[in-house]
């Protein structure tokens, strides 16, 4: 009788501890259910879905939970199970919990609530004054995060531009300058060629994404192509590590720092072109390039128009080290986010251009109130815009390139006549590429971060 009696008290415990995990599991999934619906935004990005798919999806996880919750509560009832449904629900158990846990943390933590975030830094954006001090902070601190303070000394470019080519409306020229000694950036500059006496023109920087093809891509090529023919002088460039620049790798946060300098340098490149006006300086890049884009605009007040495409988000920060590699959006005294960084741009025209499938989804929900909040400080509301494309993903494609060519014919005083891309002509990597047997890399060339890093330290002694 005594064991038969233990046998039943060991029956039942079973049963309450299944019952207890199976009441977790349905607390654990309706919980996540909450969080995901409140930001279904960030669960479709994680997942790489549609927002249209994440109610459906919801609805069955709550059909778990309501399934869990009946079967912790039947446990509970003595002798109401058959011990194999006992036994099963803890191998069942312990993966629902898991999953409800990590999803409701990658919704809540991992990726940083936009609202929220928002809501922290408008507090600086109460009034003018406040935002200037805030812009200034903001402005040293990714400057000091980016290891760029002091900024390094601006040695001679010693430019070398070769294999010029007349196109329908405009040239194109291979190059490549020094940054800092021993180390080469690479490109193409496009240029008008109608006669103009000596006209100034605009300048716009192509700084490209992470994309396969990098600046050799039919979408940089097709930005350099129509915004010459429409009157600008325009340099796409190499990020850190791909197309030629290979003196280092891409996959070090030395990568944000080098990236950040170059694009700088590129604008004492191009300021200095005797036809450079440089009162309409543009820039534009998507992806890791939109990054860029406003990154240099945030510092460097030299540019005048900016237009980051597929990039702006107040809740991620993108997934390269070129982009979150060095403590840009947290240091002494602030904390920061990529929608706030944009915002260092005002009152100077800005464009975001954003999309329905990835993080910038959130754009005119989110970030662009915010933004025309700051521009309205200075009474400059109307001076920032947003294109939200929804049915598009994330691209520099053809309707992408036609916001960006209106924004700056707007503001840069560029020939909107001139904007149809049919009369661009698509070069092979090799017609465009800035070192051949001609002009081979220089053997003064460094090699690895630590040669590179190095090198600009050296120049970032006190003066």
């Amino acid at each position: 009788m005594a064991a038969e009696n233990a046998n039943i008290r060991k029956t039942g415990l079973l049963e309450r501890t299944a019952g207890t995990l199976l009441l977790v599991s349905a607390v654990a999934l309706a919980v996540l259910v909450r969080s995901a619906w409140a930001h279904a935004e960030l669960l479709a990005y994680g997942l790489g879905m549609d927002t249209a798919m994440v109610p459906p999806l919801l609805a069955g996880i709550a059909a778990a939970a309501a399934v869990c919750a009946v079967g912790g509560l039947r446990f509970w009832r003595k002798g109401a199970a058959r011990r194999w449904t006992v036994w099963a629900a803890f191998p069942l158990c312990a993966p629902l919990i898991t999953f409800a846990c990590v999803l409701v943390w990658a919704v809540e933590v991992k990726y940083e609530r936009g609202d929220v975030n928002l809501d922290r830094v408008s507090t600086y954006a109460r009034d003018l004054p406040a935002w200037r001090v805030r812009a200034a902070t903001l402005r040293a601190g990714i400057l000091h995060g980016a290891g760029l303070d002091p900024l390094p000394a601006r040695t001679p470019l010693n430019a070398v531009l070769h294999s010029r080519r007349v196109e329908n409306g405009y040239s194109v020229e291979n190059l490549y300058f020094e940054s800092i000694p021993g180390v080469f950036v690479a490109g193409n500059l496009y240029r008008p060629v109608s006669a103009e006496g000596n006209a100034k023109r605009p300048v716009v920087l192509l700084p490209h994404g992470h994309f396969s093809a990098g600046r050799f891509d039919a979408s940089v090529q097709h930005l350099g192509a129509t915004l010459a023919r429409m009157g600008a002088i325009a340099f796409s460039y190499d990020m850190v590590g791909r197309g030629e620049s290979l003196q280092v790798t891409h996959d070090s946060p030395n990568a944000l720092t080098l990236q950040l300098w170059n694009s700088m340098r590129v604008l004492d490149f191009l300021l200095v072109l005797p036809d450079a006006d440089a009162s309409r300086v543009g820039m534009t890049g998507a992806s890791g390039g939109g990054t860029q884009t406003f990154l240099c605009t945030a510092v460097d007040d030299r540019v005048t128009v900016a237009a980051p495409v597929v990039m702006v988000s107040s809740w991620c920060y993108g997934g390269c080290e070129c982009e979150i590699g060095l403590p840009i959006h947290r240091g002494a005294g602030y904390a920061t986010n990529n929608a706030e960084i944009a915002a260092l741009a005002a009152p100077r025209p800005l464009l975001v251009v954003s999309d329905g499938a990835d993080w910038t989804r959130t754009v005119p929900r989110l970030e662009l109130p915010y933004l025309r909040r700051v521009y309205g400080l200075f009474g400059r509301e109307q001076d920032v815009e947003n294109v939200h494309l929804a049915e598009e993903g994330h691209d520099y494609g053809p309707s992408k390139r036609q916001a960006v060519y209106r924004f700056f014919t707007k503001h840069l005083g560029l020939n909107a006549e001139s904007m149809d891309e049919s009369a661009d002509t698509i070069e092979p990597r090799q017609a465009l590429e800035a070192f051949d047997a001609a002009h081979p890399l220089p053997p003064s060339a460094l090699h690895g971060w630590d040669a590179v890093m190095g090198q600009l330290l050296s120049l970032q002694q006190p003066r």
